[in-house]
């Protein structure tokens, strides 16, 4: 009771902060839109975009859409704690009697809160253009969008704990972030990628996520590959909380 009394204490700290300087949550926003209006409708026209015809080119492109989101909007938000650092804050935590469990969780959920709605708010701007998804699958959806918020959110964290600069988390995140969106799908399907670049992308825990994505906004949740992806993110979230909470602890000792 005393951790969840502490993060919640702490969520209400971030999420205030976050509120008064909107700013970034719709700076985040700006990317998906553009590519949402002034991408997706060339898909149309694409053969092979749509597998057999039966789904349409925006059920196709939008759980991408998403997967990005969550990967840009959570992946830099170590910038922030580098301002801390840099500000003092982590100094003065080094005093404090709260557990290091809710100095970690506050920040993590106050990031997972954020990309629940831009998630939402994607979903909602692309229904006009023929978005069709489930009450069903949207849950579904969330569910995913949150556990990537508690993967990739205490990596960021950790990452900055650790390099302790802009300067070098900026290329870290970019070196990695790039091969991984690029190998995942989420602009176009992989489908239409030649047998070597298939063979790459198996070793990336993004595809399966886009794969299950996909599955869950176009109807098919009995497929094992969205089953598959819940059971590969509960493992990241449970070894990124690891490496987090070690290097929260480290920098407040």
């Amino acid at each position: 009771m005393r951790i969840i009394r502490e993060t919640w204490v702490l969520f209400i700290h971030y999420e205030k902060l976050l509120i008064r300087n909107p700013f970034w949550i719709l700076a985040a926003l700006f990317q998906p839109i553009c590519y949402l209006y002034l991408f997706a409708p060339l898909l149309k026209n694409v053969v092979g975009v749509t597998g057999d015809g039966k789904v349409s080119s925006i059920n196709m492109f939008t759980p991408g859409l998403l997967v990005m989101v969550s990967l840009f909007g959570v992946m830099f938000v170590g910038f922030g704690m580098i301002d801390y650092m840099r500000s003092g804050v982590i100094e003065r935590l080094r005093v404090t009697t709260a557990s290091r469990l809710a100095l970690l969780l506050g920040l993590v959920i106050r990031d997972v809160v954020t990309l629940i709605a831009q998630t939402i708010i994607v979903i909602l701007l692309a229904l006009p253009l023929g978005l069709s998804i489930s009450p069903l699958g949207i849950i579904l959806t969330l569910f995913i969008m949150i556990l990537i918020g508690l993967c990739m959110a205490p990596v960021s964290y950790a990452l900055a704990l650790t390099v302790k600069s802009e300067d070098a988390l900026g290329p870290i995140l970019n070196f990695f972030s790039q091969p991984l969106l690029l190998l995942s799908g989420v602009l176009l399907p992989l489908t239409l990628a030649p047998a070597w670049l298939k063979n790459i992308s198996m070793f990336n825990p993004l595809k399966y996520v886009v794969d299950a994505s996909r599955a869950i906004f176009n109807g098919d949740i009995s497929n094992a590959v969205v089953w598959h992806a819940y059971v590969l993110l509960v493992g990241l979230v449970i070894l990124s909380f690891w490496w987090g909470l070690s290097c929260m602890k480290k920098a407040t000792e």
